[in-house]
């Protein structure tokens, strides 16, 4: 059996190390991809120090969600429009519970169905920088588990709901953590969406970035009154929230109306303490979700149809990145460890594996 190389965690709080494991072959609806390009997330971070979401007894596990390469085999029923010599990008399936579909190695598997080609004029950077980090945001505010608002999809194949399509033109959304992958993303979403008043926090450096993704107002994260500034946009109307980045989720919560019931959609678990908020008379709701496109399967085909649409029509642009040549466990273990002490990088980190 052929063989690849891989970077593997080997034990949960250790350094990842290089390794080998045989090169997968596709199953039903699955493609093989020689993966050129693999983006690191502090998702990597959390798995590698704390074991998130690590299934203990398949150790040696290998990471990495955001993957772009060039097909080079379909398995049974994947065609999809997909082709060998495609370059394409897409989410690896964590649900599957396999180091087959993980991108820090030379080739992986991914599911046909949300695998996406890289447009014409644009790069597999392009592409990776477009898995992870814009599914958990749309997941959080668009998706069933989160918001579970109802995206304004433009009609296709893949399209059946009979509702008319919503209007966000007089609605608002606080995007907290707006400075991050997932909170620009996020932010792009909802003016893609059409929402009126999109207010992000972030460095105030930041602000003008932000609002060129479509933000209609920038709050300085670190400013003593950015709860009173958010309301003096939005008053005591917001009902919708999306924290991108924290694990205290008391900004956001805050700022969602006292008098209405309102939801803070975010990706990393966290629960206020009820007491501090006993005067929001309608109460209010935190979810936590999960940003894998394959747990809702029609919702995944969808979007999927879009994103590369969206990209090519400059709808959604892909957030910056920087790159590492090679699959050398140390560098990667030093963006690592730059998440784990509050050093992130200041654009996503992208591993060439070829």
């Amino acid at each position: 059996m052929a063989t690849q190389k891989a970077i593997v965690l080997e034990q949960i709080g250790a350094p990842l190390t290089l390794g080998e494991r045989p090169i997968p072959t596709p199953g039903e609806g699955e493609v093989l991809i020689k993966v050129t390009v693999c983006g690191l997330n502090p998702y990597e971070h959390y798995a590698r120090d704390w074991g998130l979401y690590v299934d203990k007894s398949r150790i040696p596990v290998v990471l990495g969600n955001d993957i772009a390469g060039v097909v080079e085999q379909l398995g049974p029923n994947a065609d999809h429009g997909l082709q060998v010599g495609d370059h394409v990008f897409g989410q690896s399936n964590y649900l599957k519970n396999t180091n087959d579909q993980a991108g820090l190695q030379e080739h992986c598997l991914l599911d046909a169905y949300t695998t996406n080609k890289v447009p014409a004029g644009f790069t597999d950077d392009h592409g990776a920088s477009l898995c992870c980090n814009i599914i958990a945001p749309f997941w959080s505010i668009f998706g069933a588990h989160g918001l579970a608002l109802p995206f304004p999809f433009p009609p296709s194949p893949h399209h059946h709901d009979p509702r008319p399509a919503p209007d966000y033109s007089t609605d608002a959304i606080l995007i907290v953590g707006a400075g991050g992958n997932c909170g620009k993303n996020a932010v792009q979403l909802c003016a893609l969406a059409g929402f009126g008043t999109i207010v992000a926090t972030a460095d105030g450096a930041k602000a003008a970035e932000i609002r060129r993704y479509g933000a209609t107002h920038v709050v300085d994260r670190h400013a003593a009154d950015a709860e009173q500034q958010i309301r003096a946009v939005v008053g005591d109307e917001l009902v919708f929230a999306f924290d991108a980045v924290n694990l205290d989720h008391a900004l956001g919560v805050a700022c969602l109306s006292d008098s209405k019931r309102g939801t803070l959609a975010c990706i990393l678990p966290g629960e206020v303490e009820a007491a501090l908020f006993a005067h929001k008379t309608a109460g209010f709701e935190e979810r936590f979700t999960q940003g894998q496109i394959h747990n809702q399967p029609a919702l995944a085909a969808e979007f999927a149809h879009w994103l590369p649409v969206w990209l090519e029509q400059g709808k959604i642009r892909a957030v910056p990145w920087e790159v590492l040549e090679g699959l050398d466990p140390g560098k990667v273990n030093a963006v690592l460890d730059g998440y784990r002490e509050g050093k992130a990088p200041p654009k996503q980190v992208h591993v060439h594996v070829s």
